[in-house]
């Protein structure tokens, strides 16, 4: 399901024209941004890792001067199948077949800092942290689910087209912890004690009204 091209979409075929002209206001102003990437889950199997991204979050900032802007983002973006990798004595058990997990769609919520440090006013940094609420779903009735909130960083560099639009390249990291999954060979059953934290690449499309 190629739900990151949906993402993407929405944000690049936003109504360009509805933006008001915010040319040196201040004060709150609301947004929508979309991107794609590629993300990197750790404690996979082969490459099952690898993955594309999509994303899409509405965002409320609040301009506190020309060079400095705060805000709140909610965003929601697509998770991952793949199978986890476990170590030899533990895949024995398994009769050699890796155990398949499906990460799924990952809803967050960060608290925003944007900078304009350059007397090129087109070129800004930004840092995002909060908190994500991940799931992860395991293919295997005699194994655990697992769901749990998770602290996420973002990082990158914009450059604003217009007062209303801008495109941007961002590093996200989500934090998360190692599977180490467990076998109970008496009673057959499975255990997960966490969920893998990821890395993403990201280059999206903002625009604030």
């Amino acid at each position: 399901m190629k739900i990151h091209y949906l993402f993407l979409g929405l944000a690049l075929f936003s109504p360009l024209t509805q933006a008001s002209n915010c040319f040196d206001c201040k004060g709150l102003r609301f947004g929508i941004s979309g991107s794609t990437g590629a993300t990197q889950y750790q404690h996979a199997y082969a490459h099952d890792g690898q993955s594309v991204l999509g994303r899409l979050s509405l965002e409320a900032q609040y301009d506190v001067s020309e060079m400095l802007s705060t805000g709140l983002e909610i965003g929601v973006q697509n998770g991952n199948t793949m199978r986890l990798d476990t170590p030899k004595p533990t895949l024995d058990v398994l009769g050699g077949e890796p155990v398949g997990i499906v990460i799924k769609p990952m809803i967050d919520a960060l608290l925003t800092l944007k900078v304009t440090p350059f007397d090129n006013p087109g070129v800004f940094g930004f840092v995002k942290g909060g908190l994500a609420y991940r799931q992860l779903q395991v293919d295997r009735n005699e194994v655990n689910d697992l769901a749990k909130t998770s602290a996420e960083l973002q990082v990158g560099l914009g450059y604003g087209m217009s007062d209303n639009s801008a495109f941007f390249l961002g590093y996200q990291h989500v934090f998360g912890s190692n599977p180490n999954y467990q076998v109970n060979p008496l009673i057959e059953t499975g255990y997960i004690e966490g969920i893998p934290s990821q890395d993403a690449i990201l280059l999206g499309l903002s625009i604030v009204f």
